[in-house]
């Protein structure tokens, strides 16, 4: 059996992507930009439905595709907005407000069950769409739908840019507990403990997002 998918460049992609000021080419040639759409699988180059494949197989080829979509995704980059008419904005018209909730409701449900486990939890309180985080130095927000984190401030909340090799340093240790976390809710998790211990922030550039603007 092989597995398809499909992904292409974006439908407006810069036909000179060397010049565009969009930016859309590496200088190594590398596209940064693509869409991606169907998932499909073949037995002897023909194509199967989806309850033909076997389970195992099923969950080891989506949970790939998941990791790919999970960290490549423009919904990553937290000062990412809308470019108007190029139509890559992260939510639409389309956009299924049951399947958001019940994505919600499962990081809510896998976070309350790991958080007691760890050092922080005196200081974590799940929310019905968020994680709250009291640090030291402010008291934080984390939805739980897209895994921003954001400091509650005088003028309303302000989002934050943590580093990454702060989130990489956190010292995670979920072995010995019957489950396993997708990359955004451990992403949620690693963001939770440095903004817990905001006083230990050694990040210029992160402790300067949380000292007066």
């Amino acid at each position: 059996m092989h597995t398809e998918f499909y992904v292409d460049l974006p439908s407006d992609c810069n036909t000179s992507p060397r010049d565009s000021g969009l930016a859309e080419q590496s200088g190594a040639g590398i596209n940064l930009f693509i869409v991606s759409d169907q998932v499909r699988f073949y037995r002897d180059r023909r194509e199967i439905a989806v309850d033909e494949v076997l389970a195992i197989l099923y969950s080891e080829v989506m949970r790939d595709i998941d990791l790919f979509t999970s960290v490549c995704a423009v919904g990553e980059d937290e000062t990412w907005v809308d470019q108007g008419d190029r139509g890559t904005g992260i939510f639409s018209q389309s956009l299924d407000l049951r399947e958001i909730t019940a994505i919600v409701a499962l990081r809510a449900d896998m976070l309350s069950r790991v958080l007691p486990h760890t050092t922080i939890a005196d200081r974590c309180k799940l929310q019905k769409t968020w994680l709250e985080v009291n640090g030291q130095l402010g008291s934080y927000r984390i939805p739980l739908g897209w895994g921003g984190a954001a400091l509650m401030a005088d003028e309303g909340m302000r989002w934050l840019q943590i580093p990454q090799k702060l989130l990489d340093a956190v010292a995670l240790d979920l072995s010995a507990l019957p489950i396993e976390l997708d990359y955004r809710t451990e992403r949620i998790l690693r963001k939770a403990c440095v903004l817990a211990d905001d006083w230990k922030i050694e990040s210029a550039d992160l402790t300067r997002q949380l000292g007066p603007q």
